[in-house]
């Protein structure tokens, strides 16, 4: 009984760590080194009634009901650009690198978000053991927060079209980005918090 208990242990374990490794056909990860590009815009248009580049962008989690042990929790929340449900228009774009820039700024502002998302986890993370709605919770949070900071940096920069604001949210994006980079999905070494 013991042996089966422990096999069941195992394989829930294994399928936990299995989770959200995999992405799927059009899907790309945040990563420091590796931009978006052209190809990674899978729906091609020509409409004037669209904007010339649109992204989309998925914070998932994969949180399991043993993650309350762990002591970094990185690996268990994506940041995931979502190119099946991104498009492009190249016929009406002159400066087509500017654009994919941008939408790589908001990627970039996406990562901020998942990596808050993988702190307040990790600080709520003894609440897990009771159940997942504090991590629903938190999700809410984020997306919402997502939402405004991503609508906000649209006004702001006039959708990139005011390079001084571009200017200025990069560097705070940068700055935000390195503030929490023991939070980044590749890290996978403990947390100590100390807030």
């Amino acid at each position: 009984m013991n042996r089966m208990f422990l096999g069941l242990l195992v394989s829930i374990f294994c399928l936990n760590l299995s989770v959200g490794q995999n992405l799927q056909d059009g899907q790309k990860r945040w990563s420091s080194e590796d931009k978006l590009i052209i190809t990674d815009f899978k729906i091609k248009i020509s409409n004037e009634n669209n904007d010339a580049v649109y992204s989309q962008f998925m914070i998932s989690h994969a949180i399991g009901g043993f993650d309350f042990m762990k002591r970094n929790l990185n690996q268990k929340i994506e940041n995931i650009f979502l190119g099946n449900a991104s498009w492009i228009d190249t016929t009406k774009i002159v400066d087509i690198e500017r654009y994919i820039n941008f939408q790589q700024m908001q990627f970039d502002l996406s990562e901020v978000n998942a990596r808050k998302f993988r702190k307040r986890v990790l600080k709520q993370k003894s609440k897990i053991s009771k159940g997942f709605d504090i991590v629903n919770q938190i999700n809410n949070e984020i997306m919402a927060e997502f939402s405004e900071s991503r609508l906000k940096l649209m006004r702001e920069t006039e959708s990139g079209r005011n390079e001084q604001k571009v200017a200025e949210w990069k560097d705070k994006i940068a700055t935000d980005l390195t503030e929490l980079n023991e939070f980044r999905y590749e890290n996978k070494k403990k947390i100590k918090l100390t807030e």
